[in-house]
């Protein structure tokens, strides 16, 4: 049987590079080899207090049965290198440079047939919830979760596909129109992302509210109208100034998942705005509902993407949304835990996305 390298995670704090048997495509999913592969803030909080989202030995997944240990790595890029009996061969070729949608859904349900996929109650993800994650020189994916990618753009930005996607979405389902201004909440890589997806559909003004150096510069490159620090200014009175009629923006996207975060968003926009938790947070929180309902705010949340790959790469491809500085580190493999992991814990603020490739090159 065929191996191969790949960074299995057997639970909190422990991540082993090692060979595994190499997977074989079955049904309808193509194999690809994977070039590159981003961490993302869910293998961190995997890594630092998990298993969170990945499978108990004792609850396995409902539709893979996957359980602990299993590879990590979702947002990734590479090439087909064979494809199942089931595939489409007229449209999924060996050699097609490819990104994957990462999502595992069962296809069944009410929320499945109508689109809204990421809704599914059975969602996962591969490298989060089945053995064949895109840390490893070989991944799987089901072949309509295999989106061509144009030679114009690199493997590595390919890899980026995932987590714009997820932007994208956010901005999406906000219903912002052209024209409307915008406050994000947190400079992560999330929340530069939906500042760059939101200039990119036409949003007249997007403010930026962030703490670390580093990532209030890159807000400022990335077209911030302003950005705004906390600790030195009162956020909600900045929006409100910098509106035409002074009583805030159009819709506040919390990215930072923190209390002052959701807290800020909720008073920061207009009457009749709108808030959209775009953060995955780790414990409850509190809100006030008289925020709420005295101004009309709707409070809205998203997860992942439904059929918003396509838009993301073509808008890739023609320049309208931009990609760079997004990567802040190129890795390999076999220092995954050390320049990877451990490198974002330790300096969050140096980091914006860091990519591994499986292959030594």
């Amino acid at each position: 049987m065929a191996t191969m390298k790949a960074a299995v995670y057997y639970g909190k704090g422990d991540i082993r590079i090692q060979e595994v048997p190499v997977p074989e495509p079955t049904g309808d999913q193509v194999q690809i080899k994977v070039e590159w592969c981003g961490i993302c803030g869910t293998d961190i909080h995997e890594y630092h207090d998990g298993p969170v989202l990945v499978p108990n030995v004792d609850k396995p997944h409902p539709i893979t049965k996957a359980t602990l240990p299993l590879t990590l790595g979702h947002e990734f890029s590479g090439t087909i290198t064979k494809i199942g009996p089931d595939v489409d061969k007229e449209k999924y070729k060996v050699g097609m440079r490819v990104c994957a949608e990462p999502i595992i859904t069962c296809g069944e349900c009410k929320m499945c047939k109508e689109g809204f996929e990421n809704c599914c109650p059975k969602l996962g993800w591969i490298g989060l919830a089945d053995h064949t994650g895109g840390f490893a020189e070989y991944a799987l994916a089901r072949q309509f979760r295999a989106h061509p990618i144009p030679d114009s753009i690199s493997f590595e930005i390919g890899a980026l596909m995932e987590p714009l996607s997820v932007a994208w979405h956010a901005v999406r389902v906000s219903n912002i129109k052209m024209g409307q201004t915008a406050l994000v909440l947190g400079g992560g890589p999330i929340g530069i992302m939906v500042l760059r997806v939101l200039l990119a559909i036409g949003a007249r003004a997007v403010y930026l509210s962030e703490v670390s150096g580093s990532r209030k510069a890159l807000a400022t490159k990335s077209g911030a109208k302003a950005v705004f620090d906390p600790r030195e200014c009162d956020v909600v009175e900045e929006c409100k100034k910098a509106s035409v009629h002074g009583l805030g923006v159009d819709v506040a996207f919390d990215c930072a998942g923190v209390q002052a975060s959701i807290t800020t968003a909720i008073n920061a926009v207009r009457p009749r705005g709108t808030i959209m938790n775009v953060a995955i947070w780790e414990k409850p929180i509190q809100i006030s509902l008289n925020d709420m309902a005295l101004g009309e705010k709707w409070l809205s949340g998203c997860i992942c993407f439904a059929d918003d790959f396509p838009a993301v790469i073509a808008a890739v491809a023609d320049g309208r949304l931009s990609t760079d500085g997004l990567i802040s580190g190129h890795i390999e493999i076999d220092d995954l835990v050390e320049k990877g992991f451990n490198a974002i814990l330790n300096e969050k603020d140096k980091h914006v996305k860091i990519i591994a490739r499986p292959i030594k090159k």
